[in-house]
């Protein structure tokens, strides 16, 4: 759902906040909230009171900048956002995304480059491409098994779902 753009009393769009102002803001949200605490995103754009297109861009700033500065991981985490210096759930956000990023190349290699067969090594940059993607999905797997051997964050117990009988008359 898209939000309106803001706007001022009078119905003038309202002027434009620096994503480095948002960014900052919305890091002040989740020091409020302290570390390995998801915050939904609704809660931090209606608390900061910025457009999905703004949160976007606040959250690319606070990767590229905020995170180094302040030592902690900025993760996108079960339908939240947090902060944390957690091995295990930066391990488990990380392992998400790659796997994510190899899905596409492997789909890069099997809908675009590999049906040429033959013809690839007819071009030299389909097959310098053919090689790398390959090397960077044997490194996927290596990264894979590592990160099955770190320990999974604490998972919240689901409740077993019971079948109700009909009642017998």
């Amino acid at each position: 759902m898209t939000r309106p753009a803001r706007t001022t009393a009078v119905g003038q769009r309202a002027a434009p906040v620096p994503t480095q102002h948002l960014a900052e803001l919305a890091w002040h949200l989740f020091d409020e909230a302290s570390d390995d605490v998801l915050l939904p995103r609704e809660h931090i754009t209606d608390r900061i009171h910025v457009t999905d297109g703004q949160f976007e861009r606040t959250k690319g700033y606070i990767r590229d900048h905020l995170t180094m500065e302040k030592g902690k991981a900025f993760l996108a985490y079960r339908g939240g956002y947090m902060i944390t210096t957690d091995p295990a759930k930066i391990a488990e956000n990380a392992s998400l995304k790659m796997r994510r990023i190899n899905t596409e190349l492997r789909r890069l290699l099997s809908g675009a480059i590999n049906p040429l067969g033959e013809q690839v090594a007819d071009y030299e940059v389909l097959a310098m491409f053919q090689d790398e993607i390959a090397h960077m999905t044997r490194t996927y797997d290596r990264m894979n098994k590592a990160t099955m051997t770190m320990p999974k964050p604490v998972r919240t117990a689901k409740t077993k779902r019971r079948r109700r009988t009909a009642a017998r008359t």
